[in-house]
């Protein structure tokens, strides 16, 4: 202590000794301190972005097939369909059974017929070849057939039964893992999506990036339905042919496209991730947050574990005021956190979460993460 009595004088108290109990509280402070350092010191600082560009939207990030697609050209005609001013229909083939109005003045005889394996069908009198032609083309045959018979018939063709052309599906449809519905009569001009619908659709564990597609040639395509369904990439629609087997593979595990909701929202955990997903409707989706929340200190990990970046984003400020401008497109994996109290050192918070990351990285279940930074 320093005594200020006198201008000329300054008198030093004398020391006095703080007792062992004070001595081994600051031993153990300063310890704290130096380790504390030296676990900053071994951490690279992640990179932070404290306010997104204000230029929503924003570019959207692009978005890499797992494989390249190598499809072919779209089609206005196979062995199934033929398209005939701007309508595709169906081709009549062998095994189809048909239904045949025939009007001959004020009466009208309906005939139920298979087409024969030559591709041929008797009807009264007249014997006509139908194979590979559409239901008005074979009426217009019949009807000529038949004028030598009869004065002026009047012919319709529909098809009952579509036995002559079939698709193969496989893999996980039918909303079981292991469907593999067998074959499926084609009606007409079909693509793969309508396919997979008349199937039953797709299994819970169904590999959307990777439906395999193999003609009777041989040739094999592979098909990316998760561009065609979620990004509206219509170079990937697919029209089938008799004869196509259709594959859908099952996803593997840690395979699955999400992003991570963790802290003071009011659904924590994974959220499936779709194509150009922003911050704004994954929270919207979860419900928003909790009363507890400060969403103004939202933040978004992306990227290594081992040295990920740091997005802060004011919730209030794009939620609540409905500033889009600050929104963030999210990408696969990224996890978006909000706090309930303000977090001053992200390093040594990311520290403690880093294994916890590492599995989240690897597909591990995202409980792990949650119960850590909710304890």
């Amino acid at each position: 202590m320093l005594e200020w009595n006198r201008p000329d004088r300054v008198r030093i108290a004398p020391w006095r000794d703080p007792g062992p109990r004070v001595a081994v509280a600051c031993m153990v402070t300063a310890m704290l301190v130096i380790q504390a350092l030296v676990s900053c010191a071994r951490m690279a600082p992640p990179a932070a972005t404290v306010v997104n560009p204000e230029t929503f939207p924003q570019v959207v990030p692009p978005s890499l097939p797992l494989v390249p697609s190598e499809l072919p050209p779209p089609v206005t005609e196979n062995r199934t369909f033929v398209t005939v001013d701007g309508i595709p229909q169906y081709k009549i083939g062998p095994g189809d059974v048909l239904e045949i109005f025939i009007t001959r003045g004020p009466t009208q005889e309906k005939i139920q017929t298979p087409v024969r394996a030559n591709g041929r069908i008797s009807v009264s009198f007249a014997e006509v070849q139908v194979d590979g032609l559409t239901a008005d083309q074979a009426a217009g045959e019949l009807a000529r057939a038949l004028s030598i018979y009869f004065r002026n018939p009047q012919v319709e063709v529909q098809v009952k039964e579509y036995n002559s052309k079939k698709v193969s599906v496989l893999g996980a449809v039918g909303g079981a893992p292991r469907g593999g519905l067998g074959t499926i009569p084609l009606t007409g001009r079909m693509t793969l999506l309508e396919l997979i619908a008349k199937a039953g659709g797709l299994a819970p564990n169904a590999s959307l990036e990777r439906v395999r597609v193999t003609r009777e040639s041989g040739k094999s395509y592979t098909v990316n339905m998760f561009r065609y369904v979620q990004e509206g990439d219509f170079s990937q629609e697919f029209i089938l042919d008799s004869g196509d087997v259709v594959f859908v593979p099952e996803r593997v595990p840690g395979e699955e496209r999400r992003v991570f909701l963790l802290g003071e929202v009011k659904t924590p955990g994974p959220v499936p991730y779709f194509p150009s997903m922003t911050l704004a409707q994954v929270i919207a989706q979860v419900g928003g947050w909790n009363d507890g929340a400060l969403f103004e200190e939202a933040r978004i990990i992306r990227g290594d574990p081992k040295s990920p970046e740091i997005i802060a984003v004011d919730l209030g400020r794009l939620i609540l005021d409905g500033d889009r401008r600050i929104d963030q497109f999210l990408q696969p994996n990224d996890v978006v956190f909000i706090p309930r109290t303000r977090i001053a050192n992200w390093n040594a918070f990311l520290a403690q979460l880093r294994p916890t990351l590492d599995f989240l990285v690897l597909g591990a279940q995202p409980y792990i993460l949650y119960k850590t930074i909710n304890p």
